[in-house]
């Protein structure tokens, strides 16, 4: 996936969690009942992961803190194909 359909695809995630809260769904069951993280947990550094879930579920989209998110998750697989 190239960087802008990564960042096209982190919107459509923000879109989806923002939905399904406005629906009245709680974050604690949105978060158990869907594996929308699960390849991100697997790709980025612990100390990095909770930092891009919580600007993921707050919908943030500065242009700063998305392409610093962007920056990590190329950075992240970069690393993990060269092991």
């Amino acid at each position: 996936m190239d960087r802008d359909s990564l960042k096209e695809y982190l919107f459509e995630i923000q879109d989806f969690i923002d939905l399904n809260l406005n629906k009245g769904q709680d974050i604690d069951d949105l978060l158990d009942n869907t594996d929308i993280f699960d390849e991100f947990e697997k790709v980025l550094p612990d100390e990095e992961y909770p930092v891009f879930v919580i600007s993921i579920l707050n919908k943030i989209r500065s242009e700063y803190i998305i392409n610093k998110m962007l920056d990590v998750i190329e950075i992240s697989i970069k690393q993990q194909s060269s092991t």
